[in-house]
């Protein structure tokens, strides 16, 4: 289950927005104080509000509604909750909105001089039949039994089980004429809207979110929060065992009570009968702690704040090495991951969160002002917040909205030469950095080192990040022949290659394999990983297969499971890592026998004799 969107009404500086995310890897930017972060602690208070407070002081004050809510959608997964013994399912009690999403909503009255526990009311918001006055879910058992006697003429009430709840909604939903449906604030903070509120809890995400300031304390929370990560993401991992140890100790401890009772009874059976066994449930990661031991003596919250951020990226980078992704869903929010660190170390944080939000069980929120990493991002992943006269919104990058991004953050383009360049006769542009270091080595075996050559300038034009598209602007400019050369695994770049082949100044064309990581040939895997096993066999006709295999996704997979079967040498196994990989140290071993092998030789001489036709 992942967050598809967040409403927002009369929070804080929001008086009421609609933030749409994308499933894996969001970037929240705008300008200082126009509540990126509010969006993150929304969050924060809505997966956590048992921990994090939230006072009258949230309430927006330039509005007169009293009611304040933060309101969570999630595509939900399919399956059954437990209600009474008898499963169920979200879609048969009516309980999705209209777009078939989870959405929970918390609302607070604000009307007092201070928020209390009753203030919070807690709603689903579901596409409900009309016919019902009021939804069946939040009626008690006898109002539902004396609901049931009426349909005795459309079913036999004799076979519906009468003491479970949900029996009684399934058949009268059988029955009843259900042809309109309209949108209802439905109550889950009572009868069987409460049990499946308690159960759909244990299955929302897990919300972690890592702010950039710092409390400068020995519980400095910057130091805290990824320890805390590690204590409760372990735990998620065992719910239902924990679930059904929690359900033992509250069986021993009511026998005990209700035994304690009895013989209350027989000394003072006026107060025995006012009492009733219950059980307080903490949460389990208030009975565990986790550190690391500094053998210098020096405490972590103590060090310095780079060196406590790298600890945050080195959590992130293990937590995307982990290979279970059938856990409970996990979202990471991070605000301004480039604090206190090393650019170097940005690009690696920046990377490292990509990787960790490609695993089917994660999403990655986070807040930046760094162009260089804002410049990382596809603008479909960037979230604008920007205030409108009095209003503040939040809109998804596209391209009506770049310029204003761009300008936004100071984002210029990194393309070190001027118009007045006029030793660049060609400009080569391919998909992304290692597209350019795959490209540097196999030129050599056509006759031209393009590092060194300088008639051409390669840049990385591809993928669709927010910095390609400032250095697209850019070199509109410069009025020079483009080749753009693209992985064909992405459907819009033909786009881009008829527009730059309808000039009549450039060529452009789509690779005939997946990727370029198609042309290293599978026997160098290997030499690279150092490894015995074979990746991909080459006996008999195997290039077909081998030309639409996604090999950083394959062999990211295969390079685990070795690592998991114990071989502990194995580094660089993400995704990432191995494009890295294969276009720095398997590219420099590629042949033109090897190319030929491949049958991808006449093609990429091709490319090249294009290149050539250019610059001669």
């Amino acid at each position: 289950m992942k967050i598809s969107s967040l409403t927002l009404k009369n929070f804080r500086a929001y008086s009421n927005v609609f933030v749409k995310f994308d499933d894996n890897f969001n970037v929240i930017i705008g300008r200082n104080d126009v509540g990126k972060s509010t969006i993150l602690e929304a969050l924060e208070i809505f997966f956590n509000n048992e921990t994090v407070k939230i006072d009258i002081g949230d309430h927006n004050v330039h509005v007169a509604d009293p009611e304040m809510s933060i309101q969570v959608s999630f595509s939900p997964d399919d399956k059954q909750y437990t209600i009474d013994t008898v499963p169920t399912d979200l879609h048969r009690e009516y309980l999705l909105d209209e777009n078939g999403e989870l959405t929970i909503k918390k609302s607070w009255d604000c009307s007092k001089d201070k928020l209390t526990a009753t203030s919070l009311k807690t709603y689903i918001i579901a596409n409900y039949p009309k016919v019902f006055e009021e939804p069946l879910i939040s009626l008690k058992i006898a109002d539902l039994k004396k609901m049931l006697d009426s349909y005795g003429d459309k079913l036999d009430v004799k076979e519906v089980k009468k003491n479970k709840s949900s029996s009684i909604r399934q058949a009268i939903y059988e029955v009843e004429d259900m042809a309109e449906f309209s949108l209802r604030d439905i109550p889950i903070d009572k009868e069987d809207g409460k049990k499946i509120w308690d159960s759909l809890k244990l299955d929302l995400p897990l919300f972690f979110i890592f702010q950039s300031d710092r409390a400068n304390k020995d519980s400095d929370k910057k130091v805290q929060d990824p320890l805390k990560a590690i204590t409760k993401t372990a735990i998620g991992q065992l719910e239902q065992e924990l679930e059904k140890v929690k359900e033992q100790i509250r069986i021993k401890a009511e026998n005990l009570g209700n035994r304690t009772l009895e013989k209350l009874k027989e000394m003072n059976p006026e107060i025995a009968e006012v009492l009733t066994p219950q059980m307080t449930n903490k949460a389990w990661d208030s009975l565990f702690s986790f550190s690391f031991n500094c053998d210098d003596g020096i405490p972590i919250n103590k060090r310095g704040s780079g060196v406590r951020r790298l600890i945050l990226l080195n959590y992130f980078r293990a937590e995307a090495e982990r290979k279970n992704s059938e856990e409970r869903n996990v979202i990471y929010a991070i605000e301004e991951p480039e604090t206190s660190q090393h650019p170097d170390w940005q690009v690696e944080l920046f990377n490292a969160l990509v990787e960790l939000s490609e695993n089917p069980s994660t999403q990655v929120l986070i807040t930046t002002h760094s162009p260089s990493l804002a410049g990382l991002v596809c603008p479909d992943n960037i979230l604008f917040v920007y205030k409108n006269e009095q209003d503040i919104k939040v809109k998804k990058g596209g391209n009506d909205n770049l310029q204003v991004i761009a300008d936004t953050l100071g984002l210029l383009p990194n393309v070190s030469i001027t118009l007045e360049s006029n030793g660049i006769k060609a400009i080569l542009c391919v998909e992304g950095p290692s597209d350019i270091e795959f490209f540097n080595h196999i030129g050599k075996l056509f006759g031209i080192d393009l590092e060194n050559d300088g008639r051409v300038l390669v840049l990385c034009l591809g993928g669709g990040t927010l910095m390609h598209w400032v250095n697209k602007n850019y070199l509109a400019k410069l009025n020079k022949p483009e080749i753009h050369i693209y992985d064909n695994d992405v459907s819009k770049y033909q786009l881009a290659i008829d527009e730059v082949n309808a000039r009549g100044n450039g060529w452009g064309t789509l690779t005939n394999m997946c990727e370029m990581e198609n042309y290293i040939h599978p026997s160098l895997i290997s030499q690279v990983y150092h490894i015995q096993e074979e990746f991909f066999p080459t006996q008999g006709e195997w290039q077909e297969e081998w030309s639409s295999k996604n090999i950083p996704k394959e062999l990211s997979s295969f390079l685990k499971q070795l690592k998991a079967n114990g071989n502990n040498e194995i580094t660089d196994e993400g995704q990432s890592s191995i494009k890295r990989i294969l276009s720095s140290k398997a590219a420099p071993l590629m042949t033109v026998d090897l190319l030929k092998d491949l049958s991808a030789y006449d093609e990429v001489n091709g490319w090249f004799e294009q290149l050539n036709g250019l610059i001669q």
